[in-house]
């Protein structure tokens, strides 16, 4: 009995012990001690120009439920200064943040605020992100009585900022020489090779007969790397010449087209390019001459060499195995270290552009099947394959499109193809007889013609004043008009999706990021007798339809009277904003 008596006793007192846990419980959800709140506000910083610093407050409202004075409290201030490790940055209430123009990328701050008589802490995470200007912008590339002018139509929707001459505007001179064309590249990671969490610039290739400008994408100042030091080895041999055909990036390529020549490189902090000879079987040397590059995943390219009418195939190999080599050239700058990058058994110069692989699955031959006054129009990324097995997915392709006489000739091309056993590489070829007799209005003869990832064997050609869609899925490929512009604003001179693969993020309403759906948003630029020119933009759906809005209108905007002679345009966005 006793032994059970004193087991009733302890569970009494376990009972009394949870009651009084409980009611204790009950007292704080009643601020029966000292809560501290931290009220946080939105915070952002406009990056300064180069060179430049900027200062601003961190200053969140902090209160106590029981106390009315600060002198309690003590504050720590920590920065986020690697992936995860955070550096003390201040002992205030306010934290004064300096910025520079280095800083493009959200900043992470952490605040603590200690109860000294408690010792009770409140901590809360502050994020304070980048304004750019241009997250999202046509740029239009003008010839103003022989001289280049760059404008810029900003933003979205119809509340957007046209400029006729925004370099003018944001750096006080003018351009220098002739308008030439346009080129970007949205992916240069700014942050070390080797770390997981990238950043980027975004950089603007503003070419003309006096300058190749590298410009940055957010300011439109001269960038940190200039057109000698991305392509380097015209700085190490003196060769002050230049001739940028092309220059275009994604996520795992960096691609220059000068004089027909294809430099490469990664599209990293270091932006190291390097001239690609062809294969040994193919002739070696230099003798082609590149005009359209498309580029997958897996820092894998298919180029088109109009010299030898052929598509050729390159995969950048060497710039990783050769990061070391790459770093010393770089941060060297020494005569050394400009030997190490001229030095033909520096591993970084040994990939070679190849010819495509042989496959028996291969629809046609990319040597051999390219009528000889083919005329490449366009060359980028397109959705078409459905690759079938246990599952059904969807593959991103390349598209050549082009054109011979009257007729379109389109080159389909699956890069992963040598590592699936029933896809080619050359996975699909069409001729396609063009309605509407499509012109060009420009000075290299191309037709206008586009298309991107978002749409599964489609692609768009303007002829007139009509815009054409071409559905490929069909067994005889349907050609259908979408859309016609107004007649009296001038035919149509280029047609130009915003991106051909890549979106833009942004912060949705739930968690996570939805995507601006930019690969259907179709610009076109149509100039009349007199030179001048307006921007129609449409929202297309899946099906290359124009959308409706949810008033069942269709979405078009129009832009017009800013713009003269525009002889290129190209959209230009941030990843994420």
């Amino acid at each position: 009995m006793k032994n059970g008596f004193q087991y009733w006793r302890v569970l009494a007192g376990l009972a009394l012990l949870l009651s009084s846990c409980y009611k204790d419980k009950g007292n704080y959800d009643y601020h029966e001690i000292n809560e501290i709140v931290i009220t946080k506000s939105e915070y952002s910083y406009t990056t300064p120009k180069e060179g430049k610093f900027t200062d601003f407050e961190i200053k969140p409202t902090i209160t106590q439920t029981m106390t009315s004075g600060t002198e309690n409290l003590a504050y720590e201030w920590r920065r986020q200064v690697g992936t995860f490790d955070w550096q003390v940055v201040g002992t205030e209430p306010t934290y004064t943040l300096t910025v520079s123009s280095d800083d493009t990328q959200p900043i992470q701050l952490r605040l603590a605020v200690t109860d000294t008589n408690l010792g009770i802490t409140t901590y809360e995470e502050i994020t304070v992100k980048p304004i750019f200007q241009f997250n999202q912008s046509w740029f239009l590339l003008q010839n103003i009585d022989g001289q280049a002018v760059l404008g810029c139509i900003d933003g979205e929707g119809n509340g957007r900022v046209v400029t006729k001459d925004i370099y003018s505007q944001e750096m006080d001179t003018p351009l220098e020489g002739a308008p030439v064309g346009l080129g970007m590249n949205n992916f240069l990671k700014i942050t070390e090779p080797q770390n997981p969490n990238a950043a980027f610039d975004v950089i603007l290739g503003v070419f003309t007969s006096n300058k190749p400008y590298i410009l940055n994408g957010s300011s439109l100042e001269d960038y940190r790397l200039n057109y000698q030091r991305l392509l380097y080895e015209k700085k190490v041999t003196g060769d002050a010449t230049f001739d940028p055909q092309l220059m275009k990036g994604n996520r795992d390529n960096f691609v220059v087209v000068d004089n027909g020549k294809f430099w490469y490189g990664y599209p990293d902090n270091l932006a190291l390019m390097y001239p690609i000879q062809l294969s040994d079987d193919l002739g070696g040397g230099y003798n082609y001459t590149i005009t359209g590059v498309g580029m997958a995943k897996k820092n894998r390219c298919v180029v088109y060499d109009d010299q030898g009418k052929r598509f050729l195939n390159f995969i950048g190999n060497a710039y990783e195995r050769g990061l070391n080599n790459r770093i010393k050239v770089v941060n060297g700058g020494g005569d050394y270290d400009q030997s190490i990058y001229m030095d033909e058994g520096d591993i970084n110069r040994q990939d070679r552009i190849t010819a495509i692989t042989a496959m028996s699955t291969n629809r046609f031959d990319p040597q051999t099947d390219i009528p000889g006054d083919f005329k490449l129009d366009y060359m980028g990324c397109s959705a078409s394959l459905d690759l079938t097995g246990e599952t059904t997915y969807d593959i991103t392709t390349l598209m050549a499109i082009g054109h011979s006489g009257q007729n379109f000739k389109i080159y389909e091309f699956y890069p992963d193809g040598s590592e699936d056993t029933n896809v080619g590489i050359c996975s699909n070829m069409w001729t396609v007889a063009s309605q509407g007799n499509p012109t060009s209005m420009s000075e290299d003869g191309k037709w206008p013609v586009t298309t991107s990832s978002a749409f599964k064997q489609m692609f768009f050609y303007a002829a007139g004043n009509a815009i054409y869609r071409v559905d490929l899925t069909q067994q005889t490929p349907d050609v259908k008009v979408i859309y016609e512009t107004d007649p009296s604003k001038g035919k149509i001179k280029f047609l130009k999706l915003k991106s051909d693969n890549e979106d833009i993020a942004y912060i949705g309403g739930g968690e996570g990021y939805s995507h601006k759906g930019i690969t259907r948003h179709l610009g076109i630029l149509q100039e009349d007798e007199q030179g001048n020119d307006t921007l129609v933009e449409l929202q297309l759906t899946a099906a290359g339809e124009i959308a409706l809005d949810e008033n069942k209108e269709q979405i078009i905007y129009t832009f017009e009277g800013a713009f003269k002679h525009v002889v290129d345009m190209l959209f230009v966005f941030r990843e994420i904003i």
